[in-house]
């Protein structure tokens, strides 16, 4: 080991080197082009997604925490006799005051469905029946919207209550591997001019940041992510678009 007195000199002509080295950059940066300082202060994007399929085998994607905080800041309304479309794990969760849940499918070999019916055309279909009807993340699969919402509309008992959530930012469902294609994005005004053309009551939001939109599309999960960035929402990134829409 070296004596004291090297040991400092050293640590001194390191500190030395590299105070140099850290004025020598700064200068060679401020006699750089603007456009070269520009590149160097934008963050370095990856080139490929981090996780695909939303990040759905690492974690909970982005977009679920946003459609679970709606559910939860809904959950009155899922109440008396209420439908989801695949399978009842929202209804089970937020439902406290759900009498019977029922599940919609339009796939017979869904074990879970307890209605087997077409959202679109209404076959097989129940009419004014429910108190609560969670639609999360569907429409964007359904070639004919307006009939989709009609059909939701008759599904709902007078009074009755659409909790609906779509996609905005996102990216595409992987085609070769989807029964049912993915084929809309949505945005709060389509929303709502969409549910006004048959409910009365409509409220609609979006959520999302330009990080969190960023997140989502590389298929980071939600709990990677520093909360702060999830909120207050950026109108101008329109992530997931919520409404809820009554049946007077």
């Amino acid at each position: 080991m070296a004596p004291p007195p090297l040991r400092s000199v050293r640590f001194a002509a390191g500190r030395t080197y590299a105070a140099a080295w850290r004025a020598l950059q700064a200068a060679l940066l401020r006699a750089a082009p603007g456009s070269v300082r520009r590149d160097l202060a934008r963050p370095r994007l990856p080139a490929a997604p981090v996780h695909r399929r939303y990040g759905l085998r690492v974690g909970r994607p982005v977009d679920r925490f946003y459609i679970e905080r709606f559910l939860e800041h809904h959950s009155g309304d899922v109440r008396g006799r209420v439908l989801e479309v695949l399978d009842p794990s929202y209804a089970e969760r937020f439902g406290r005051g759900a009498a019977r849940i029922d599940v919609l499918d339009v796939d017979p070999s869904n074990s879970r469905a307890t209605i087997v019916g077409d959202l679109a055309s209404g076959q097989g279909l129940p009419r004014e029946t429910f108190d609560c009807f969670i639609c999360t993340q569907t429409l964007s699969l359904i070639d004919d919207v307006r009939a989709a919402v009609a059909q939701a509309h008759a599904l709902l008992a007078p009074g009755g209550v659409l909790l609906l959530t779509v996609p905005g930012i996102s990216h595409q469902a992987a085609p070769a591997a989807e029964a049912f294609p993915d084929l809309w994005r949505f945005t709060k005004r389509s929303v709502e001019r969409l549910l006004r053309e048959r409910f009365d009551d409509v409220a609609v939001c979006a959520e999302g940041t330009v990080a969190a939109a960023a997140a989502f599309l590389y298929g980071i999960p939600v709990d990677e992510l520093d909360a702060a960035v999830l909120d207050p929402h950026d109108a101008d990134y329109e992530m997931v678009v919520c409404a809820r829409a009554v049946r007077r």
